[in-house]
Protein backbone atom coordinates (compact mmCIF):
# COMPACT_ATOMS: atom_id res chain seq x y z
CA UNK A 1 0.00 0.00 0.00
CA UNK A 2 1.66 3.48 -1.19
CA UNK A 3 0.66 6.34 1.36
CA UNK A 4 0.63 9.65 -0.35
CA UNK A 5 2.09 12.51 1.41
CA UNK A 6 0.58 15.70 0.80
CA UNK A 7 1.36 18.84 2.06
CA UNK A 8 -0.22 22.17 2.54
CA UNK A 9 0.59 25.52 1.19
CA UNK A 10 0.64 28.67 3.55
CA UNK A 11 -1.35 31.94 2.26
CA UNK A 12 -0.67 34.73 4.26
CA UNK A 13 -3.16 38.01 3.11
CA UNK A 14 -4.03 41.19 4.79
CA UNK A 15 -7.78 41.90 5.38
CA UNK A 16 -10.71 42.10 7.06
CA UNK A 17 -12.24 38.51 8.22
CA UNK A 18 -16.21 38.46 7.77
CA UNK A 19 -17.49 36.96 11.37
CA UNK A 20 -18.55 34.43 12.45
CA UNK A 21 -15.66 31.74 10.98
CA UNK A 22 -17.65 28.07 11.36
CA UNK A 23 -16.06 24.50 11.08
CA UNK A 24 -16.98 23.36 7.74
CA UNK A 25 -18.19 26.46 6.01
CA UNK A 26 -15.92 28.96 4.15
CA UNK A 27 -14.20 31.56 5.22
CA UNK A 28 -14.79 35.05 3.60
CA UNK A 29 -12.58 37.92 3.82
CA UNK A 30 -12.80 41.66 2.49
CA UNK A 31 -8.85 42.47 1.12
CA UNK A 32 -8.62 46.53 -0.47
CA UNK A 33 -12.49 46.40 -1.96
CA UNK A 34 -12.57 42.58 -3.09
CA UNK A 35 -14.31 39.84 -0.98
CA UNK A 36 -12.12 36.76 -1.10
CA UNK A 37 -13.47 32.93 -0.08
CA UNK A 38 -11.54 30.08 1.13
CA UNK A 39 -12.67 26.35 0.90
CA UNK A 40 -14.13 25.01 4.49
CA UNK A 41 -12.15 25.31 6.88
CA UNK A 42 -11.05 22.49 8.81
CA UNK A 43 -10.43 23.53 12.26
CA UNK A 44 -9.41 27.21 13.19
CA UNK A 45 -5.92 27.48 14.90
CA UNK A 46 -5.73 31.10 15.83
CA UNK A 47 -8.00 34.27 16.82
CA UNK A 48 -5.65 37.52 17.57
CA UNK A 49 -4.76 40.23 15.83
CA UNK A 50 -5.05 37.95 13.00
CA UNK A 51 -6.81 34.87 12.07
CA UNK A 52 -5.12 31.52 10.93
CA UNK A 53 -7.59 28.66 9.70
CA UNK A 54 -6.81 25.34 8.05
CA UNK A 55 -8.83 24.48 5.08
CA UNK A 56 -8.12 20.74 3.09
CA UNK A 57 -5.21 22.22 1.09
CA UNK A 58 -4.44 25.50 2.64
CA UNK A 59 -3.13 27.29 6.38
CA UNK A 60 -4.50 30.58 6.07
CA UNK A 61 -3.12 33.24 7.95
CA UNK A 62 -5.24 36.62 7.76
CA UNK A 63 -3.92 40.04 9.39
CA UNK A 64 -6.12 42.67 9.95
CA UNK A 65 -5.52 45.18 7.18
CA UNK A 66 -4.04 48.41 8.56
CA UNK A 67 -5.84 51.46 7.26
CA UNK A 68 -3.41 53.88 7.01
CA UNK A 69 -0.81 52.06 5.41
CA UNK A 70 -0.74 54.11 2.80
CA UNK A 71 -0.63 57.38 4.97
CA UNK A 72 2.79 58.78 6.01
CA UNK A 73 3.23 59.49 9.93
CA UNK A 74 4.40 62.30 11.21
CA UNK A 75 6.04 62.50 14.50
CA UNK A 76 5.17 65.51 16.66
Amino acid sequence: MKTELRTKRIVRVSGEVQLPIKVGEELSYISGNIMYWTDRVKKILEIAEYVRVETSSYYYTIERQDKNSGETRLAA
